[in-house]
């Protein structure tokens, strides 16, 4: 039995070791891209809807279900701004994130509850986002809103939104 060299060891060792790391760092941006989605969804669900331009990069994107694309955080703020969403709760299922150095991609799937002019409704949809890593921090680049279907419910909750003295 020979043993090896060292020099051949420490090799092996500092590549197994920049490749943990590299799986390591992966691993924790992931965590960051769905915290950063499920930021999201607790800004719309805490009636924090107006604050959404956050989250996203200074040049983004948003298209929601068919809407004319917004670009721009100043113009996402607007868009947001007059957008039902302060009247919704969503719930996203499934989220995956694939993700490259200091850009990500990832889906989702939303089972929305909409109150519009009084009345209730179900939507379901697809969430198809763009991610970028700026100074440290993950935001959205893109986000892309495709709606499968939007029913009316027999129920209405309209009552129910938005949350009173809940912060």
């Amino acid at each position: 039995m020979t043993a090896a060299h060292p020099s051949t060891d420490l090799a092996a060792l500092h590549d197994h070791v920049r490749a943990l790391t590299e799986r390591v760092e992966c691993m924790e941006s992931i965590e960051a891209i769905r915290a950063l989605r499920a930021r999201y969804h607790e800004l719309v669900n805490e009636d924090a809807g107006n604050r959404l331009y956050e989250l996203f990069a200074h040049d983004a994107h948003v298209a929601y279900g068919g809407r004319p694309e917004v670009r721009g955080r100043d113009n996402i703020r607007a868009f947001f701004a007059s957008f039902p969403v302060q009247t919704a709760r969503q719930f996203i299922h499934s989220h995956v994130v694939q993700v490259q150095g200091d850009r990500g991609t990832g889906s989702s799937y939303l089972d929305g509850r909409p109150v519009r002019d009084g009345k209730s409704f179900y939507v379901v949809g697809r969430f198809d986002d763009e991610y970028i890593r700026l100074e440290g921090q993950w935001l959205f680049q893109r986000v892309t809103l495709s709606v499968h279907y939007m029913i009316e419910a027999a129920e209405r909750w309209g009552h129910l939104i938005p949350l009173q003295g809940v912060r």
